[in-house]
């Protein structure tokens, strides 16, 4: 995002240092946000006609509202948050290059195409 929409900004040592706190804290937020999952995952045991079916259930059993909850929360952490901030970025990139794309030197404008 930086590289397209401020080429020019000169990177700072600070600059680099700001780059990988971000990264990091990304990485923290991460680990803390797959503790539940870790901690409360159980493997349970689900007999069928002639076998047993063994299966990592990432949340309790005794609630029917648990994987519901489950459910709507890793779609909102996984894919919905995520995929909100990248379209922001990406809007700014996009506007970024569009304009940039009608500011270039050199290129015919509409008055000349015109005439």
């Amino acid at each position: 995002h930086k590289a397209i929409v401020n080429p020019m900004d000169i990177q700072t040592s600070s600059a680099v240092f700001w780059t990988c706190l971000k990264a990091i804290t990304i990485w923290v937020v991460s680990v803390l946000l797959a503790i539940p999952e870790a901690v409360f995952s159980q493997v349970v045991h689900m007999p069928d006609k002639n076998t047993t079916f063994t299966a990592c259930v990432p949340y309790p059993l005794s609630n029917e509202m648990h994987p519901k909850i489950h459910s709507i929360m890793i779609f909102l952490v996984y894919f919905l948050i995520p995929l909100s901030i990248i379209s922001v970025y990406y809007y700014h990139i996009a506007k970024t290059l569009i304009k940039s794309a009608h500011d270039m030197p050199g290129e015919i404008s509409e008055h000349s195409k015109r005439q």
